[in-house]
């Protein structure tokens, strides 16, 4: 594993994207199991139900 330090710009840019896109891809699967969640919540009927996920 190259330390940030020693790498050239080229190559943080290119662990920049792909930080980028690995981001993009957990915030569509995040999306994805809101959608579960909602479709879940209106099947048991527990949509009227206002949960926050936070504990509260």
């Amino acid at each position: 594993m190259v330390k940030l330090e020693e790498m050239n710009r080229e190559e943080l840019i290119e662990v920049i994207r792909m930080k980028d896109e690995l981001i993009r891809e957990l915030n569509d699967e995040i999306a994805a199991y809101k959608t579960l969640v909602e479709e879940l919540q209106i099947k048991l009927g527990m949509r009227d139900y206002n949960f926050s996920g936070h504990g509260d």
